[in-house]
C-alpha cells in the first residue's frame, strides 16, 4: 500500500522548488501492508516539478513483489521537513518522522552534524558502485543521486552579454541589482574563495560583502521572489540553479544562464537512511535506494527534473550542456558539513556586517 502525506506548508526550496503541499492524504494503491509482521516505512520526496514521479514508480515496482511492505510518502521540501525530523528524534526517538529519502547537500550536512543518518551498506546497495566517487560521503552516510549546478542567472534585457566571472556579483556595475536567498552561502563562500580563503576561512567573504552590501536589491526567501525581481528588471543577476533556470527560460522569461569561467558550483542531492531502523526496515530502505540508483531510473529522474544523474552510464536524453555528467565532475564542491557547523555564527555575522549595511 502506498500512502501519500502531503504537508500543507510552504518553505524556501534549497534545491529545486518551494512547492506547497495540499494537506491531503491519498491512498493510491491496494496492498496488504497492514498484516502482522508487515514492514512500514516513511519516505521523503520533494514536491513539484516531476520530482516525485520516479520515486513513486520505483516504490510501486518494489511493492509489487513485496506485499508485506507499506511505504508512506511525505512530500514537501527539506526546509519544512527536516525540523520535523529533528523534533521527532527528540520527542519520539524510536518513531522517526521520515525513515529515508531525498536530501539536498545542506540538509545532508546538517544531518551529519546532528547524527541523523545511518551508514549505508554498499554490499546491500550494489548500484552505489556506479556513483561518481566525489559524490560518495564519508562513512557512506548518504549517497549522491543527482546534482544541479549553480551559475549566474541574469536578465538579458539589462545584461546583454553573459557575465564571465562570479566577481560580477560584487562588481560596482551591478550595484543595487543583485539578488540571492538570505542565508544561502554560495555568494559568501565564493567571495571567500576568490579572495584567497574559502569555507574554512570565511573572512575574505565577509570582508567583500560588508564592503559591497549595497550590491543587493533584496535578499529573498522564495523562488517566486527571485524570479519576479529578475523578470521585472529590478534585479539583474543572481547565483542560481541550472535546473530551475532551464524551466524559467523555457517558459519564456527574458533570462539567460551562464557558468562563470571559475566553474559552476555543484549542489547535489543525496539518498539517505535515518538512524534507529530495525534490520528489516533498513533492508527495505536500502533495496529501494538500490533501485533508484539503477541507470535507467537515475536517468529518467534527470530527464524529468533537469538535474545531472550522478550514476555513471545513466540512461537519459538531454541536449542541455548543463546536464552532462562532466559538468558535475568539474564543478566546485563545497564542504557542506563545515558550512553547516558554522551556519549559526555566519547568520549572526551576516545580519550584523552585511544586512545592516544594505541601503
Amino acid at each position: 500500500m502506498i500512502r501519500f502525506r502531503r504537508l500543507a506548508a510552504c518553505g524556501v526550496a534549497l534545491l529545486l522548488t518551494a512547492a506547497c503541499a495540499s494537506g491531503k492524504r491519498v491512498d493510491t494503491a491496494p496492498g496488504s501492508g497492514d498484516d502482522d509482521g508487515a514492514v512500514h516505512l516513511t519516505m521523503f520526496i520533494w514536491a513539484g516539478s516531476h520530482q516525485g514521479d520516479v520515486p513513486r514508480q520505483v516504490v510501486k515496482q518494489y511493492l509489487a513483489s513485496h506485499p508485506g511492505v507499506t511505504i508512506d510518502f511525505v512530500e514537501s521540501n527539506n526546509t519544512v521537513t527536516y525540523p520535523k525530523m529533528v523534533a521527532a528524534k527528540r520527542t519520539t526517538p524510536n518513531d522517526n518522522y521520515v525513515d529515508f529519502g531525498f536530501f539536498n547537500a545542506s540538509t545532508l550536512a546538517q544531518g551529519e552534524v546532528d547524527g541523523m543518518w545511518d551508514p549505508l551498506n554498499p554490499s546491500a546497495i550494489p548500484n552505489m558502485a556506479t556513483v561518481l566517487p566525489a559524490y560518495r560521503t564519508d562513512g557512506d552516510r548518504g549517497v549522491g543521486y543527482q546534482a544541479t549546478v549553480f551559475g549566474l542567472l541574469y536578465n538579458k534585457d539589462k545584461v546583454p552579454a553573459p557575465p564571465e566571472s562570479w566577481s560580477a556579483l560584487w562588481d560596482p556595475a551591478f550595484a543595487g541589482r543583485v539578488t540571492t536567498f538570505d542565508y544561502q552561502w554560495q555568494a559568501l563562500t565564493l567571495a571567500a574563495r576568490l579572495g584567497g580563503g574559502g569555507e574554512h576561512n570565511i573572512e575574505p567573504g565577509f570582508r567583500t560583502w560588508s564592503q559591497r552590501a549595497n550590491q543587493f536589491k533584496a535578499l529573498v526567501s522564495s523562488n517566486d521572489q527571485l524570479k519576479n525581481l529578475l523578470v521585472t528588471g529590478d534585479a539583474w543577476v543572481a547565483p542560481w540553479f541550472s535546473a530551475i533556470a532551464r524551466d524559467w527560460i523555457r517558459e519564456g522569461a527574458p533570462l539567460g544562464f551562464t557558468v562563470p569561467r571559475e566553474g559552476g558550483i555543484a549542489f547535489p542531492t543525496y539518498l539517505a537512511v535515518v538512524t534507529n531502523l530495525s534490520p528489516e526496515r533498513k533492508k527495505v530502505a536500502q533495496e529501494v535506494i538500490n533501485l533508484l540508483l539503477d541507470a535507467g531510473n537515475a536517468g529518467r529522474y534527470g530527464e524529468l527534473t533537469g538535474s545531472i544523474p550522478l550514476v555513471r552510464d545513466a540512461r537519459f536524453a538531454s541536449d542541455d550542456p548543463n546536464q552532462r555528467i562532466e559538468v558535475a565532475e568539474r564543478a566546485m564542491r563545497f564542504d557542506w558539513v563545515s558550512i553547516a557547523k558554522n551556519d549559526a555564527a555566519w547568520r549572526q555575522r551576516w545580519d550584523r556586517d552585511v544586512k545592516s549595511q544594505m541601503r
